[in-house]
C-alpha cells in the first residue's frame, strides 16, 4: 500500500531514459475509488503534455518509468486535501490528509483524516474506508458507523531500533 507523498516528487522517465519530469499531483476517480493518472510537472519549456495514464505506466519503483506521456487532466488529490469530512449528524470528523492506494490495481482502499496538530499527536490519525465516504463540492460525508475505526498512531521507533540493531 502506498500513499500519495510516495508518489509526490518521483522522477518519470520514457522507456528511453530520457527524463520527463517529476510527479505533481495524482488524479482520481472518488467514485470508482480509482487512481486514473498522474500530473507531471514537465522539463519541457512549453509543452502542454503533463499528464500520464495508469495504463501508461511501465514500472515504479524509486523513479516512474512511462510509455508515453500526453495532455490530460482530471480530479486531482491536491483539489480535496484539507476538505473537511463530516458525519450524517454534521459533526466534523476531521480534513482529508492522504489517501491509501493499493498498487496493484491503483485502488484507492481508505482516505487518511486528521482532526489537527493536536490530535494527532496525542490521538493518531484516523482511517476510514473509502466506500462509506461521499464526496460533495465543499465536504466529504462519512457514512459509515463510528463501530469499528482504524488509526494511525505516532510510533516510538527508539526501542525498535535498539532491538533492530541487536
Amino acid at each position: 500500500m502506498f500513499k500519495t507523498r510516495d508518489f509526490y516528487f518521483k522522477k518519470v522517465y520514457d522507456i528511453k531514459g530520457k527524463k520527463v519530469g517529476i510527479i505533481e499531483d495524482i488524479y482520481i476517480d472518488f467514485y470508482l475509488g480509482k487512481v486514473i493518472g498522474f500530473k507531471v510537472s514537465n522539463s519541457i519549456l512549453f509543452s502542454k503534455n503533463n499528464y500520464v495514464d495508469k495504463e501508461e505506466i511501465i514500472d515504479i519503483g524509486e523513479d516512474m518509468i512511462i510509455s508515453y506521456i500526453r495532455k490530460g487532466t482530471g480530479l486531482a488529490f491536491k483539489e480535496l486535501k484539507y476538505m473537511e469530512i463530516i458525519d450524517k449528524l454534521s459533526n466534523v470528523k476531521g480534513v482529508l490528509e492522504d489517501i491509501i492506494i493499493d498498487i496493484k490495481d491503483y485502488s484507492i482502499k481508505a482516505i487518511v483524516i486528521s482532526s489537527g496538530l493536536i490530535d494527532k499527536m496525542i490521538k493518531g490519525k484516523q482511517i476510514i474506508l473509502l466506500n462509506k465516504c461521499i464526496l460533495g463540492e465543499k465536504y466529504i460525508l462519512y457514512t459509515g458507523n463510528e463501530g469499528i475505526l482504524f488509526k494511525s498512531m505516532p510510533h516510538n521507533m527508539e526501542g525498535y531500533n535498539a532491538i533492530k540493531k541487536a
